[in-house]
């Protein structure tokens, strides 16, 4: 059974002088990925090193990661190593080394980098990861307010939203959410107030 993470989670160690702060952030799309990543690089721009690794998917098929700028496959691997070994999804991990002064060489960058993502997991409160399902869906103005209220408490995420003559939202439905969702949507849609579909 795949896991991510309930909440982002942070950590923090020291290893020869040098500082390792590790970071897990619950994601669900490649959207999601690069906006945290952004945020982060700008937020942490004085750090030595910002290395990272992620997984999405409901089967982890999309997998990814940087060593930014430390020895090749002494960071990045050794932190998609961890979320593989736990068999975790929708989650990416970040790293963020401020140096000490005492260079660790490749073991011991492996051995600090994995230290530092395996202890944040630690922290972390691990959740079962449900297959993600987008819908298409196309409303009026007047229905928007009261569509997105009902949809909160469903855990439902609005990825995007298109304003033009009507509405067009790309919601992320969890499987555990998909039929609330299809009830409030074709109860919507037995009015004429709105359309929708699922991409496949």
């Amino acid at each position: 059974m795949k896991h991510t993470i309930a909440a982002q989670t942070e950590h923090k160690i020291k290893i020869q002088r040098s500082e390792f702060i590790g970071f897990l952030f619950p994601v669900q799309s490649m959207e999601e990925v690069q906006e945290i990543l952004k945020e982060h690089q700008q937020t942490y721009a004085d750090a030595t090193h910002n290395c990272y690794a992620y997984i999405l998917g409901y089967k982890g098929e999309t997998s990814y990661y940087s060593d930014a700028g430390e020895p090749s496959g002494t960071a990045g691997k050794p932190i998609l190593n961890i979320l593989l070994r736990n068999e975790l999804s929708g989650v990416l991990a970040i790293v963020t080394r401020y140096y000490g002064g005492i260079k660790l060489g490749v073991k011991g960058l492996i051995d600090a980098y994995t230290q530092s993502t395996a202890e944040t997991l630690e922290k972390a409160k691990l959740c079962e990861y449900q297959e993600l399902f987008t819908y298409m869906v196309e409303t009026e103005y007047p229905l928007l307010e009261s569509l997105r209220h009902r949809l909160q408490s469903l855990n439902i995420k609005e990825a995007e939203a298109e304003y033009s003559e009507r509405v067009l939202l790309r919601l992320i439905a969890p499987d555990s959410s998909r039929e609330e969702l299809e009830e409030i949507l074709d109860s919507f849609q037995a009015q004429n107030r709105l359309n929708y579909y699922m991409e496949t």
